[in-house]
């Protein structure tokens, strides 16, 4: 082998163990971060549990799962066949990717269904092609009262995108919520939330236009709104 040889034999072999990429090599994504050790990854599950529900956009589409002891973890809609076909309430499954342990939210990477043995591999959204569904689907008026149970948090912005009432009705706060309207809401809250939503067999979503802690004090959720009236 001449020396030229081995020195791109030893690079490729480098960035291998490195975890770097070239074009054309694809890396295993099955890595977790140790919840003790944040930025350290581990070959071990980022999360574990069963599943209680999946995570709805407004609209009725599947965009995620929600684990019973409230980790929840985000997937493209446009793998919603699979994930509805793959993963069903009472499952126990093992995710690997990254813990937010604050959020309680994992970035996976692949869903371990224990129970059907089972696995799946997220992919990236712009890896599939957009659904003939996301053009049709509608919403109607909705509303919802119930205390807060948990926090949804953008999987990206990592401010507070929505939350799980007590009536396991799933709320969308609009994008020009304020972030001091986002952050003065409290688990064990009572709310009540007018929006415009989806009901069907994989439960309630709403987008909300209007909160407040009873329905006779309903306000406008718009960008001047900062907590609860």
């Amino acid at each position: 082998m001449t020396r030229s040889v081995r020195m791109i034999v030893g690079t490729v072999v480098g960035l291998v163990f490195l975890g770097g990429a070239l074009p054309g090599l694809t890396a295993h994504r099955a890595m977790a971060v140790d919840p003790a050790h944040d930025g350290q990854t581990q070959t071990v599950a980022a999360a574990e549990g069963t599943v209680e529900r999946f995570i709805l956009d407004p609209r009725g589409e599947v965009e995620g799962l929600l684990l019973s002891d409230g980790t929840y973890m985000y997937i493209t809609s446009r793998a919603a066949e699979q994930v509805v076909r793959l993963f069903k309430p009472g499952d126990n499954v093992q995710v690997y990717g990254r813990l937010r342990r604050d959020e309680r939210q994992v970035q996976p990477d692949v869903l371990k269904n224990l129970t059907s043995s089972e696995t799946f591999t997220v992919p990236l959204r712009l890896d599939l092609p957009m659904q003939k569904q996301e053009f049709q689907l509608s919403v109607t008026e909705m509303s919802a009262t119930g205390t807060i149970r948990l926090f949804f948090y953008h999987p990206l912005q990592r401010v507070i995108q929505g939350m799980l009432l007590s009536d396991n009705t799933q709320i969308r706060l609009p994008p020009d919520a304020s972030q001091e309207l986002r952050t003065s809401l409290h688990i064990g809250e009572a709310v009540t939330v007018k929006g415009n939503g989806t009901s069907n067999q994989f439960g309630r979503a709403i987008e909300a236009v209007a909160i407040g802690r009873n329905s006779r004090s309903l306000v406008p959720l718009d960008a001047s709104l900062q907590r609860l009236p």
